[in-house]
């Protein structure tokens, strides 16, 4: 990752594909009251324009997907990880009986374009031509064929993919600094977003990576039962946690976690953080080792690495 796109992206503005990501819409009369039982927020409050983070969780209460959900005029809108979406929409697929509810996949129109840094904003003004006026987070706006969402690392803008390399060279002409997928990967390591299939996948439950894609106030929902058990009678058995090293070395993914010479859990993502001038990584450890600032060992190549936890995030993505 050269240094200048780090620059770009925390100090002024940036943009990069976000070719992880896709999207999937809902149609129908009756695709907010469905898709209220299928996920774990609460869609039914969210007036047009704005939008919420949630899950779909197994009955078991294990994540399937987790998702940006927006909310349109006449449509339901849903970003998330593309290698999720075929297993989210068979499982979607077995839950409509006779609800009016069409589900279309359509990743392959849209391209998904990241724009970041403490410039994004005065970039995307002069490529709509007007004050975007987005000040919540998954707060959303058309611009012609084109959305753009305030997302959890800058903006993102859905592109028609004919479209993409036109609208990305009028942002790189604007001021933004094409950056690579790997600059992207540091900002959203250092803001603690895990990616599903990389940090979290069908072994995960919300409960476990935090509280902002629940609402504990809604109906039922797939999955509700074993989340309410977990805030009301329960706990968690694990956390999501941040990592901080000391030395240079960089812990191979997996990598065990242990205290006291017990293994405590495992290393998900791991990189070095140009903005703290370290490695970090993120992963879970056992509820009964985690504490921040607790002293832990990662084991990697036949190296102990001291490391740190950390809450989450590490560093707040650079305002916009």
């Amino acid at each position: 990752m050269p240094a200048e796109y780090y620059k770009a992206a925390t100090e002024a503005a940036a943009v990069t594909e976000k070719d992880l990501f896709g999207v999937v819409r809902l149609t129908g009369a009756d695709r907010v009251s469905w898709l209220q039982g299928m996920i774990t927020n609460d869609v039914e409050k969210l007036m047009p324009g704005t939008g919420c983070y949630a899950a779909h969780l197994t009955p078991q209460g294990k994540i399937e997907a987790h998702m940006h959900v927006l909310v349109d005029e006449d449509a339901l809108w849903l970003s998330l990880e593309r290698a999720s979406i075929p297993k989210l929409l068979a499982a979607f697929d077995k839950l409509l009986i006779m609800e009016d509810v069409q589900i279309s996949d359509l990743s392959e129109e849209y391209a998904i374009l990241g724009v970041l840094g403490p410039e994004a904003s005065a970039v995307l003004d002069s490529w709509v031509g007007q004050p975007l006026k987005l000040d919540k987070p998954y707060s959303h706006r058309k611009s012609d064929d084109c959305r753009i969402v305030l997302s959890d690392v800058g903006y993102d803008i859905w592109v028609p993919r004919g479209q993409a390399d036109k609208i990305l060279r009028f942002l790189a002409g604007s001021g933004a600094t094409a950056i690579d997928h790997g600059t992207w990967d540091v900002l959203r390591t250092e803001a603690g977003i895990p990616i599903y299939g990389v940090d979290i996948d069908e072994t995960t439950t919300m409960p476990e990576i935090g509280a902002s894609g629940i609402s504990y106030d809604k109906g039922c929902y797939i999955g509700q039962e074993v989340v309410a058990k977990v805030k009301y009678i329960g706990h968690v058995n694990r956390r999501f946690v941040g990592l901080t090293f000391s030395g240079t070395d960089l812990p191979k993914l997996k990598s065990p976690i242990q205290k006291g010479g017990r293994e405590v859990g495992y290393v998900t993502t791991t990189l070095f953080s140009p903005g703290m001038n370290q490695p970090i990584a993120l992963g879970f450890v056992s509820r009964a080792a985690y504490a921040p600032g607790s002293e832990v060992e990662v084991v990697s190549n036949e190296k102990v690495l001291p490391a740190s936890i950390v809450d989450l995030p590490f560093k707040k993505p650079p305002a916009i």
